[in-house]
């Protein structure tokens, strides 16, 4: 057993991400969101639904007071939340969620739904909008009644959010794409705006790469406690019927549940969120590429309006520049709103490793120390 305990060696690069993250006002109201539990409900033809319980906290930071309700949800009950966010909320930054996939650890989605919920919760921005209200209201907080909900809802969307609801893309948002083969277009000329995102860009592409390296750092540490957990175990295997019950294999099952616990602790209060991050700049890099896709597409229309070839789409095409316009002034519009948030949201993750991981580390090692010096006493 080692004395001393494996030190983070991406401090700098937690300090170059940490400190791009503007401060924030303070908030009177703080939520609070815990998962109590799963239940797996197999339908006739073998099909698993998981459905997973929350509690949500309502807190009054200047009184004190508290109020509680649980709720139950699926992952397409997410999915629903934040495609009605991203085709509302053009150009804010939504918090990402766990990709689709069969063959999943529970643990660690219903953690992810946690984060998810928590970066909405903290964006003053959203906490008045409808599907977030809904989401979480107490009316609906049975499974049955979302569903019925979300079900009604969609009978009553226009046909364009109909097709966002199957799964498409958010980032499919042209109305109609024209044959360009046999039209010259002069390249679009970069504005300040779009000067403005690129900056963006390569600062969200450079945190990101530092995110991912202290990622990697922290899942080498935890991989250590992994990997002596499973040495320990293949020895209180081996020596199980011959020394069990003495003192010294009563104090190795002890510290093989310590490295155990301190494994799952890191992984999930720090690698968890800190992979959420990583997708969550994923998206804000997502909506810059939108951006310029607009003004791309707006320029092309542009030029095709004074094209010979497309005077009886002159309507058309007006039309469609107009409604890119919309979106690409509403897009510059809420992604710079939401910048300070996002950068403080990303921050509060790394914080927490730079004054905790280490700590946490520490008191794993403490507590195994502990167990041996107890033994000699």
């Amino acid at each position: 057993m080692k004395d001393n305990y494996d030190l983070i060696t991406t401090s700098q690069a937690i300090f170059d991400v940490v400190k791009r993250g503007n401060l924030i006002e303070e908030t009177r109201v703080q939520y609070e969101i815990k998962c109590v539990g799963t239940e797996i409900e197999t339908s006739q033809i073998g099909y698993d639904t998981v459905k997973y319980k929350f509690t949500i906290t309502k807190i009054d930071l200047l009184t004190d007071k508290k109020k509680s309700h649980d709720f139950v949800r699926r992952y397409t009950h997410f999915l629903w939340l934040q495609n009605e966010l991203q085709n509302k909320l053009i150009g804010r930054i939504i918090p990402s969620l766990p990709e689709k996939q069969t063959g999943y650890d529970k643990d660690k989605r219903k953690l992810e739904f946690v984060y998810f919920m928590q970066k909405i919760l903290s964006h003053k921005k959203f906490q008045s909008v409808d599907c977030i209200e809904r989401f979480f209201s107490e009316e609906l907080k049975e499974y049955e009644a979302f569903q019925q909900y979300i079900d009604n809802m969609r009978e009553s969307q226009s046909v364009i959010n109909k097709v966002i609801n199957t799964g498409l893309s958010f980032m499919n948002m042209f109305q109609r794409v024209y044959n360009y083969n046999n039209v010259q277009i002069f390249p679009r000329i970069p504005d300040d705006l779009d000067k403005q995102f690129d900056e963006y860009r390569k600062e969200f592409e450079l945190n990101k790469l530092n995110t991912e390296i202290i990622t990697l750092d922290l899942q080498k540490i935890v991989q250590k406690l992994q990997t002596q957990t499973r040495s320990l175990s293949s020895s209180f295997d081996i020596f199980m019927n011959e020394c069990q019950g003495t003192e010294e294999f009563n104090m190795l099952k002890i510290i093989i549940k310590i490295y155990e616990s301190y494994e799952i602790k890191l992984r999930q209060k720090y690698i968890y969120r800190m992979e959420a991050s990583i997708k969550d700049y994923d998206q804000a890099i997502k909506l810059i590429n939108l951006y310029k896709d607009l003004k791309d597409q707006i320029n092309k229309d542009s030029q095709l309006i004074n094209n010979q070839n497309y005077k009886s789409q002159i309507d058309e095409l007006q039309q469609q520049i107009r409604i890119n316009k919309e979106k690409v002034d509403q897009l510059n519009l809420n992604f710079n709103d939401d910048i300070k948030i996002f950068r403080q949201q990303q921050s509060w993750c790394l914080n927490d490793v730079q004054q905790y991981f280490q700590i946490d580390l520490k008191e794993c090692y403490d507590s195994i120390k502990s167990q041996k010096t107890a033994e000699h006493v």
